[in-house]
């Protein structure tokens, strides 16, 4: 048994890609871009980037996402990044050591959360590789400003920005539509894309699918045979449980009226399954709906940027094909398991599975301004709220899951709200110096618990005594910032500095509550195939980084 302490702790392939673009306009705009007829795009850029952020290039993107279904993939090229790998859509990037809820991960503005005791749907995986116009790595110190709830770096990820015609007599249409397949798992995707907009008003229609097979081994590991007793039959270097499939949408509207821009977004994604190797579950169905609404203005003191969203998720876990799914009577029937049955309790009893379900309501609003305080110095202030609530359950299923629901979480809730300020100066043409200070509050509860069946495993005690201990939690989180940058000259930057941050517990780590094998087994965040039990006195995790990049670049950059 592990339980959550406060320690932080090639195959070649045959590949085929076509791609059809019908436009007036080159998918890379700059700001302006003059046609034969004088007509042009407008496209709404972003502010540049932090010190201390590595930026994936844009055509760097568009070639790697004909080439993954995984989001998170396209991070590969940047220093300090690994990527841990589960299941086809759902990677998780590993950044000098820390991943998942240790690292800050946002998308499209919005802090999205893993609503799944094995993680399997953390945020990258809500947005498809051919959807991504923009990616962004803080692997060293990172500013208070894009930072908060994390001991490790952020990643900022977001679609492509809107684009405009250039002026009233101006209307401009674009689309492109992509097909790609990759021989090893027999994995096709396709994409689709459409833009109509005017000078003020613009919509753009995003959509994307991805279906896969088991993937091959480079040779031989296992004999070849039946998956799992009653299920199909696997080749010899065949990766059971490697198959997938994923659909997502999105439609955005843009008004803009000089220098202000209003930004809704509709988002939503369909995985009806996809295959763990190293879970004991798998996927068998994960539909999210989200709702962005933001807004960027332009003043003469600076910029201010707000934001509000709302994701639902329903999410569900089960043995898929590739895993024993009945499990019959224990002797005098030992070679049962594989055949349907009636599902019933107690060891010469029957199960169907184990399901496994979520549901996760995630809420947030973000507002931040950059007050220009003279030509070389900023002061950047804001402050973000989130209310996250998750409910986690399995519904009986025969043998010792039965007769009750297993309620894992119940109307568990995790608040979080912040407050920061950070004051960057340009000294002079080679020195840049930023100063950041960070408070959050984050508050945890959850409702009352219940076991399968109080007599068994010791469920009946310990979601007494769960329920008897006081839940709530409040944690008090302290991040500051100090980074200073030196550009020696064109090709050559010194960046060094040092981080105090903080992250309070996730739900599962706090909330989680039974010592069964079978449970703990079924909490497990890393697929290392040990199990997890929470704890509800954890203090917030507290991480002090000193950090130094030497960056050697070419002079254009």
């Amino acid at each position: 048994m592990k339980s959550y302490s406060n320690r932080s702790r090639s195959l070649q392939l045959v590949t085929f890609t076509a791609l059809a673009t019908l436009s007036q306009y080159s998918v890379f705009a700059e700001d302006k871009q003059k046609t034969e007829d004088d007509t042009s795009i407008l496209v709404v850029t972003a502010p540049r980037v932090l010190p201390d952020a590595d930026g994936v290039d844009s055509e760097i993107l568009q070639s790697l996402s004909t080439a993954t279904s995984d989001t998170a993939s396209l991070l590969k090229g940047v220093p300090g990044v690994n990527i841990q790998t589960g299941g086809g859509v759902s990677g998780l990037p590993v950044i000098h050591g820390m991943a998942d809820d240790r690292l800050r991960i946002k998308v499209d503005g919005m802090d999205l959360i893993s609503a799944c005791g094995n993680h399997m749907n953390p945020p990258l995986s809500y947005i498809d590789p051919t959807h991504v116009g923009s990616a962004t790595v803080f692997a060293g110190i990172t500013p208070v400003s894009v930072g908060g709830d994390s001991i490790g770096s952020t990643i900022i990820v977001n679609s492509p920005d809107p684009e405009f015609a250039k002026d009233d007599k101006s209307m401009l249409t674009k689309g492109e539509a992509g097909v790609s397949y990759r021989s090893n798992g027999n994995v096709l995707s396709a994409n689709l894309a459409a833009t109509v907009a005017n000078e003020s008003l613009s919509m753009t229609y995003r959509g994307a699918t991805t279906e896969a097979e088991n993937y091959f081994a480079g040779d031989e590991f296992k004999d070849a045979g039946p998956a799992a007793a009653g299920r199909d039959h696997l080749d010899g270097d065949e990766v059971g449980s490697s198959m997938y499939k994923s659909t997502n949408h999105s439609l955005a509207f843009a008004y803009q009226l000089e220098n202000h821009l209003l930004q809704l977004r509709f988002g939503m994604q369909d995985i009806p399954y996809q295959g763990w190797v190293n879970q004991r579950m798998d996927m068998t169905g994960n539909d999210s709906t989200q709702i962005n609404f933001s807004y960027d203005g332009e003043f003469d003191w600076g910029t201010l940027e707000g934001r509000v969203y709302s994701e639902e998720t329903r999410h569900s876990m089960q043995f898929y094909n590739d895993k024993l799914f009945w499990y019959g009577p224990n002797p005098p029937a030992p070679n049962s398991d594989g055949v349907p049955c009636e599902p019933s309790p107690g060891m010469m009893g029957c199960a169907a599975g184990m399901p496994m379900d979520t549901e996760g309501d995630n809420k947030g609003m973000v507002l931040k301004a950059n007050i220009q305080l003279s030509q070389n110095d900023v002061l950047r202030v804001g402050t973000e709220a989130q209310f996250y609530t998750l409910d986690d359950w399995w519904e009986p299923s025969g043998k010792g899951m039965w007769p009750n629901t297993f309620w894992n979480i119940n109307n568990g809730e995790r608040d979080r709200l912040a407050v920061f300020g950070e004051y960057e100066s340009k000294l002079d043409s080679q020195w840049l110096m930023q100063l950041g200070v960070r408070y959050e509050q984050v508050d945890m509860n959850a409702g009352e618990v219940q076991g399968y069946n109080p007599m068994m495993a010791n469920y009946g005690p310990e979601a007494a005594a769960f329920n008897a201990a006081d839940r709530s939690n409040t944690d008090n989180n302290i991040d500051i910032t100090a980074l200073a940058r030196y550009e020696a000259d064109e090709t050559l930057a010194v960046e060094f500095g040092y981080a105090r941050k903080t992250r309070s517990a996730n739900l599962y780590e706090r909330f989680t509550w039974s010592t069964g094998g079978m449970v703990m087994r079924m909490i497990n965040m890393t697929g290392d195939g040990n199990g997890y039990v929470g704890n509800l006195d954890l203090e917030a995790e507290v991480a002090h980084t000193v950090s130094a990049t030497i960056d050697f670049h070419d002079a254009n950059q």
